[in-house]
């Protein structure tokens, strides 16, 4: 939901974390079931790197490696580019090794698999660093038959600023105790965010879904509480850490609790209405009716890459359509749990959410137009202007 930066329905003001446990009956914040996970899919069990490994470019099942004993490391200084030079939780991280012809290249991150693929005569890797998971310095290796290229990447950390106290009415805040149907909504999401097509929808610099307008809010923390006024939010700093991100923590409340997520986008501020564009082609795999999300459209643009748009006042496209970049593709709206008319916009990376800003920031060698293939394939469908 919108910040300060747009429109009067949320304006926050300071509140000591003192002050705020006078305000809130109890101030924790909603355990992590084991059962409950992020609509960024939780990450896949860690498993020892020369045990385990999978054909990420069609997404096999991981089968046994040879040891690292038998694969040699080469030196990477003149084969991989990585971009940005400083990753950041909440960006991305870019890789390319070039040199390499591989159909069926194998990757990993932190001693675990990662999709990668063949791009432009070398392999490509895409590495969402999602605000929830910690900095720190971790290995990525790119297996190729003449040997393994690893380097140690390090994460810096990142301040994404305070959290949000946000009041709802009575009306809005029964959304949040529709536990049964929020862990429904969850399943589904997750199942659309973590699905990986073998071919890539788009080519060049993406675009924004709402033109010219302000954004804001990747990572916060948001805590919600009923009031009689719910234009209004409080800007509170505090340790208090939100459990899971928006739309995905199923949690059952008790009578005290203040339920709170972490933002796992960004909100566009907008009037209802507003038409929303799609920011590179891509295929349309979801069109509901969420509780929290409210109409909700989800593009996959391939290779593990999915843009959501929540909170909808109308969706113009339907499942299966093959749009591209620029086609209006939806309306603005306040369905679900929004307390004024804005975009919800996310970028899910291998079905972990990332800062849409940091998505768009990407090397040239990502942007290659001969990465594209576009998929005019049986049943799916182009919608008419």
């Amino acid at each position: 939901m919108p910040r300060s930066s747009v429109p009067r329905f949320r304006r926050p003001f300071v509140l000591t974390a003192s002050a705020l446990c006078v305000v809130l009956p109890a101030c924790e914040v909603l355990p992590r079931s084991d059962e409950k996970q992020d609509t960024s899919v939780a990450a896949a069990r860690s498993m020892p790197r020369d045990s385990m490994r999978r054909d990420t470019a069609v997404g096999v099942p991981p089968t046994p490696s040879e040891s690292a004993a038998a694969i040699p490391v080469v030196p990477d200084s003149l084969l991989l580019h990585v971009y940005p030079t400083t990753p950041r939780r909440g960006g991305v991280l870019f890789a390319f090794l070039e040199g390499t012809v591989m159909t069926t290249p194998r990757c990993s991150w932190k001693n675990e698999p990662l999709p990668c693929y063949a791009l432009g005569g070398g392999i490509v890797a895409t590495v969402p660093l999602p605000a929830d998971e910690p900095a720190g310095s971790f290995p990525l290796v790119i297996d190729r038959p003449t040997g393994r290229v690893a380097r140690e990447i390090t994460v810096a950390e990142r301040d994404f600023g305070g959290s949000d106290l946000i009041f709802l009415d009575s009306a809005r805040y029964a959304l949040l105790r529709s536990g049964r149907e929020i862990a429904r909504d969850a399943r589904a999401l997750r199942g659309v965010l973590s699905s990986h097509a073998p071919e890539r929808h788009w080519s060049g610099r993406w675009k924004e879904a709402v033109p010219g307008a302000k954004s804001s809010g990747y990572g916060e923390e948001r805590f919600y509480y009923p009031v009689a006024d719910s234009t209004r939010s409080i800007r509170i700093a505090s340790n208090r850490r939100a459990r899971g991100a928006f739309a995905a923590d199923t949690a059952t409340l008790r009578p005290d609790d203040a339920p709170g997520w972490r933002h796992a986008g960004i909100d566009i501020a907008a009037k209802r209405g507003t038409p929303v564009v799609a920011p590179a082609s891509g295929i349309v795999t979801d069109v509901g009716d969420y509780v929290l999300t409210g109409n909700t459209l989800v593009l996959d643009h391939g290779q593990g890459v999915h843009s959501a748009y929540f909170h909808l006042d109308s969706v113009l496209v339907r499942k299966g359509d093959l749009v591209r970049t620029g086609r209006t593709i939806a309306r603005v709206g306040a369905t679900g749990l929004a307390t004024g008319p804005h975009l919800h916009y996310g970028i899910y990376v291998h079905g972990k959410d990332v800062d849409p800003a940091a998505w768009r920031d990407m090397p040239q060698y990502v942007l290659s137009d001969s990465a594209a293939r576009i998929a005019f394939r049986p049943g799916v469908r182009t919608p008419r202007r």
